[in-house]
């Protein structure tokens, strides 16, 4: 049976496109931070973006990649077109991103022409993610400090969260084998990042 799409269901999504390990290694591309509030503290008008993702890959030459990739999740079409009513809202936010996205469960929730030139658009697709339209690259604002922390705040809860909704990816590394990618434990790693998968052991065993 299928299941409606939720908010959860599609960051759920965004997780898994934005977890990239490095052969070998403990090393993730990505750096994932869900629900990123635009500033600190209880503030009037503050604004929050469902994801950012963080690219830490360098570039050559150095720093041509880096990039933080700011994403807003609607999941219906009235969600998309109270959206369209007030684009200040997302601007809080985007106007510190190097790229901006709408991520949709079905590309029919927007209509021809809707999607603003700077946007890019994420289609649900089996799984995954697609990209239907490639966001462009911007010039973003300097961040404030008080961003900054919102971003890393977000970051940090969402490392702690991750395990509540999907199981860590299994990595190689040379010298222990097949390892937790997010700790480096052994895998099935029940303790940090994959409970489900260690029941099914128990459970097989």
């Amino acid at each position: 049976m299928d299941t409606k799409p939720t908010e959860r269901s599609m960051l759920n999504l965004l997780l898994n496109r934005y977890t990239d390990f490095r052969r070998g290694t403990l090393t993730d591309r990505w750096v994932r931070a869900e629900h990123v509030k635009s500033g600190m503290g209880y503030i009037d008008g503050q604004r929050t973006a469902d994801f950012v993702a963080a690219d830490k890959r360098p570039g050559i030459p150095y720093g041509t990649t880096l990039a933080l990739i700011g994403h807003e999740v609607k999941v219906s079409r009235s969600d998309w077109l109270t959206e369209l009513k007030d684009m200040d809202k997302s601007h809080a936010i985007k106007r510190y991103m190097h790229h901006w996205y709408l991520v949709v469960p079905d590309a029919a929730i927007v209509k021809p022409g809707e999607l603003p030139a700077d946007w890019g658009l994420l289609v649900s697709s089996g799984e995954g993610l697609r990209a239907k339209v490639k966001a462009p690259r911007l010039a973003p604002e300097p961040a404030p400090l008080d961003f900054t922390i919102s971003l890393m705040n977000a970051a940090a809860k969402t490392a702690h969260r991750e395990s509540l909704h999907r199981d860590a990816p299994s990595i190689w590394l040379d010298r222990k084998g097949q390892c937790c990618g997010f700790c480096g434990g052994t895998t099935p790693c029940s303790f940090h990042q994959q409970p489900r998968k260690a029941a099914v052991t128990r459970r097989s065993g």
